[in-house]
């Protein structure tokens, strides 16, 4: 019973000190020159991403930890939804980015956005299948971290006419 007692309390700490030990994180991605919901004139991927390029929009990430350890980094996996109409057509997930704290632009090429909604477009060229469609970019902390908190996605919604 004893042993018992003294296992239980060994892993009660162990448990305990391992958060204690974490990194805990939070943040946000927000994209700069965008209103959810328009209609965008950019009706086609390459005209999307030419805007990105062009500075029209701009992806920013800011994050913070409380202890960052020797590296002063955290690994994210970049993660990209993108539906059409309220489906799905695409989900991918880039793992293992390394980030340091702090304010930053992030390139729209680090996410999947503009190469899945273009192998979407390919199905009804010439022109981009009009409807509703949706973006999302996320930055989640990578496994293997011991990192706790979240980053707040960003999310573009527009219609193609």
């Amino acid at each position: 019973m004893k042993t018992a007692k003294i296992t239980f309390v060994l892993m009660a700490f162990l448990f305990t000190a391992s958060f204690s030990f974490s990194q805990s994180v939070e943040g946000r991605l927000a994209i700069k020159g965008f209103t959810n919901g328009k209609t965008i004139k950019q009706n086609t991927p390459v005209a999307l991403f030419k805007a990105f390029k062009d500075g029209v929009y701009s992806i920013n990430f800011n994050f913070k930890s409380n202890d960052l350890g020797p590296e002063g980094i955290v690994l994210f996996d970049m993660k990209t939804t993108v539906k059409h109409n309220g489906k799905i057509i695409s989900e991918t997930s880039r793992g293992g980015w390394p980030w340091i704290p702090g304010d930053m632009f992030v390139p729209i090429e680090a996410f999947d956005a503009i190469p899945a909604w273009q192998k979407h477009a390919e199905k009804g060229l010439p022109v981009s299948i009009p409807g509703k469609y949706e973006i999302i970019l996320q930055f989640v902390p990578s496994k293997g971290q011991k990192v706790k908190g979240s980053i707040s996605p960003a999310t573009m919604q527009f219609t193609i006419e």
